[in-house]
């Protein structure tokens, strides 16, 4: 016969630890559940802003200063066409626009919208003409003569092709998990280069490209991630209630962005998949503009290049292989820990983004004014 008494036996069976868990998970569910029924407000891109200039759906955003602070150099925003802007404003404490604010940089973004009828037709070039008009405009309003680019995920492709073409409003780029060679080893990059999938026939049926074709894409490429956040959400729903609200706070406002997608432009989706992917023009030199060639060896500024060590859409290759070949000595090219999205709003990706981006302004302050 077992020499422990009903209280120890207990205790080895797991009911004062799995049971009272199992009550908290379950308060846990229900707060999550209730704060989705209810639709309470996400409080996602918590940094106030104010309307510079709109061209189609796009639009230039002025991030208000930080009251108190020295002006530093402005540093203009530019997301990918496929995702919204607030992924570098998540929420408070979250947020690459807030720790640029509070180191006093002026900050501009582009949200570039749902695409409509104004976007109809308009190529990767086009689009990235559109980006150099948001950056004189941006510089017009900081009253500067160059700014810093930061280029996010698709973002930092179309900022490193008007680098190489036209780079006088540019004092630096900053190239954030950006694909410049797009024949790697992703599933991404595979796909598209499959000789069945055929871009110009997607958009003659659809027009520019809805998200409900796109997001189940992007979530294949990583089959497990659903149920490993399901599971994360599962482990978390035990935590003590200030903790659990932040935690679920945290959640709901990436999840809110995760699904918050918009439609591909119908001809950059076709420029995208024909022309980036299946023939890797700018890595090869090949991509033309009317203007002429957009040549990676043309890129003349300083570059940081930041890859994403477990990057399942920009894999680290396809973001840092070409940067060899921009020409000026300041380059610099860091690999940090995360993935495509966990290095913009992970805990370890932010201690080491947010301090990056700032060090590297620093040290290529811009020399005068307009």
């Amino acid at each position: 016969m077992s020499s422990f008494g009903p209280t120890e036996l207990l205790r080895r069976a797991g009911a004062f630890t799995v049971i009272p868990q199992a009550l908290a998970r379950m308060n846990g569910a229900v707060t999550l559940a209730r704060l989705t029924l209810e639709k309470a407000p996400v409080p996602v891109a918590p940094s106030p802003a104010a309307l510079i200039k709109s061209e189609g759906a796009a639009r230039l955003l002025r991030y208000e200063p930080m009251p108190g602070l020295p002006a530093r150099d402005p540093i203009l925003l530019c997301p990918s066409l496929i995702n919204r802007l607030y992924v570098l404003d998540l929420k408070e404490g979250i947020s690459v626009v807030e720790a640029l604010r509070k180191a006093g940089h002026r900050v501009y973004g582009i949200d570039w919208g749902e695409p409509g009828a104004e976007e109809r037709g308009v190529s990767f070039e086009g689009f990235v003409q559109r980006l150099s008009r948001f950056v004189d405009a941006a510089c017009s309003d900081a009253k500067v003569h160059k700014l810093h680019l930061l280029g996010h995920c698709l973002g930092g492709t179309m900022a490193t092709a008007l680098a190489a073409t036209n780079d006088a409003r540019v004092q630096t780029l900053i190239n954030l998990t950006a694909p410049l060679s797009f024949h790697d080893e992703g599933l991404l990059s595979k796909w598209t280069r499959a000789p069945f999938f055929d871009a110009e026939a997607v958009v003659a049926a659809l027009g520019h490209v809805p998200p409900w074709l796109t997001q189940p894409a992007f979530q294949i490429l990583k089959p497990m991630g659903q149920p490993a956040k399901a599971l994360r959400l599962f482990q978390a729903l035990d935590k003590p209630a200030g903790e659990l609200d932040a935690f679920l706070e945290t959640f709901r406002c990436l999840e809110t962005w995760i699904n918050d997608n918009v439609s591909i432009p119908d001809r950059f989706f076709v420029d995208l998949v024909g022309t980036l992917y299946r023939k890797d023009a700018l890595a090869k030199g090949e991509l033309s503009f009317e203007r002429g060639p957009v040549k990676l060896d043309d890129v003349r500024v300083p570059v940081f290049t930041i890859a994403a060590a477990e990057d399942h859409i920009v894999p680290p290759a396809s973001a840092t292989s070409q940067a060899a070949r921009f020409t000026n000595p300041a380059c610099k090219t860091e690999v940090l820990p995360g993935g495509h999205i966990g290095v913009v709003v992970g805990g370890l990706g932010r201690k080491r983004l947010w301090p990056a981006l700032i060090a590297w302004m620093d040290e290529h302050k811009l020399g005068g004014v307009a």
